[in-house]
């Protein structure tokens, strides 16, 4: 079922009622700056398994964690020193995926050796649900395993709407995945060219 929002100004009852489907472990597909995204709370690991089944995906495989502010990413990851944060100032919100030590707060399910893809997308969607549900979304891209992202909530909705339990329509993404960056190591490191210019 796709759900119309403004992509400026989402309705605060539409939010409310994709958070509801949230909280029972649904799974939404959803707009980001960059990609139609697959969604559900970081929290719920039965929609996160639900999610890696609907794609054909590896478990092992992480999902990034999509967040509303510095204040909720910071709570994902161990603590920043001042040059890290600085960098993370200047890609966020922005189109960009940023891999960091990952904290206690982060699902075993959704670490790949103890780091995590962190990302605040310019997205006002995005920002607005995350922040209303107090927890990061996880973000994976809309599509099977090896075909590629699936462009409109129209062809997400004939493809994949059987297994989804709210198509979300509030503008459309640049189509082009996030740029990845490595903030783990001494130096910054690209790990995807994307939608992000690198370097800043």
């Amino acid at each position: 079922m796709i759900l119309t929002l403004h992509p400026d100004t989402p309705q605060q009852r539409q939010l409310e009622r994709i958070a509801e489907v949230l909280q029972k472990d649904g799974i939404i597909a959803y707009p980001t700056d960059t990609l139609f995204g697959l969604g559900c709370l970081i929290s719920r690991k039965k929609a996160v398994d639900r999610i890696q089944s609907l794609k054909g995906r590896d478990p092992k495989k992480p999902m990034s964690v999509l967040c509303a502010n510095m204040e909720m990413l910071c709570r994902y990851t161990r603590h920043l020193d001042t040059p890290t944060f600085k960098i993370l100032k200047h890609l966020f919100p922005g189109p960009y995926t940023a891999i960091l030590p990952a904290s206690r707060e982060v699902p075993r399910y959704l670490q790949n050796k103890q780091t995590v893809g962190l990302r605040i997308p310019d997205n006002r969607f995005c920002l607005a649900i995350s922040a209303l549900m107090g927890e990061p979304i996880i973000t994976t891209s809309c599509n099977k395993t090896g075909e590629p992202p699936l462009q409109t909530a129209w062809e997400i909705e004939e493809e994949l709407g059987h297994a989804l339990d709210l198509v979300i329509d509030c503008g459309q993404p640049s189509g082009e995945g996030s740029t990845i960056i490595d903030l783990t190591g001494e130096e910054p490191m690209l790990l995807r060219a994307g939608a992000g210019k690198w370097p800043l």
